[in-house]
């Protein structure tokens, strides 16, 4: 995102604090299709994906007046729609969590897909883990620093690429089979 694009967003955060309800639906507008994504990759469950969007976007109406940092809406946004997929799993008991201090080899390689990979890597993403599949859409479709992505996920930078390395190797075996 340009320096223009966060200037509009902050501004836009800033409105919707304020109660204008043009600004909430224009953050909505730019935000609904890669956060669905998201969402959806996740759950798997289109139904249900569709609720959590619901349920993200109504705690966003309620709570965005805390948001002290308008820089940070977008990892915010992400985390609070985490927060309600996590919330759902764990009704429904499918839900595995990571040790978060795993020791992770210095390995700095970032594989390159090309076009013609794309409706692989997203069939071998559903055969993933949920932490493996959340930080690689977070990554390499949000295009979240490590640092927003610990946000998202409420946990140290070092686990992050903890996850990411081990869900590169993930993927890439899904991706070989």
């Amino acid at each position: 995102m340009g320096l223009r694009d966060r200037l509009i967003e902050q501004v836009l955060v800033l409105r919707c604090q304020i109660g204008d309800r043009s600004a909430f639906a224009e953050l909505i507008e730019r935000y609904q299709g890669p956060l669905r994504y998201f969402v959806a990759r996740l759950l798997e469950d289109p139904g249900m994906a569709e609720d959590i969007l619901q349920d993200t976007w109504l705690t966003v109406i309620r709570k965005i007046h805390t948001l002290r940092q308008f820089d940070t809406f977008s990892a915010w946004l992400y985390r609070v729609a985490r927060n309600n997929v996590y919330k759902e799993l764990r009704k429904k008991k499918h839900l595995c969590l990571l040790a978060e201090d795993v020791a992770v080899p210095e390995d700095n390689e970032e594989p390159i897909f090309s076009a013609e990979d794309a409706t692989k890597v997203h069939k071998c993403l559903e055969r993933l883990r949920l932490e493996h599949k959340e930080v690689l859409l977070l990554r390499f479709l949000e295009q979240m620093s490590y640092e927003q992505i610990s946000q998202v996920i409420g946990c140290k930078v070092g686990t992050v690429r903890s996850r990411i390395h081990y869900a590169k190797r993930a993927l890439k075996r899904e991706m070989e089979n």
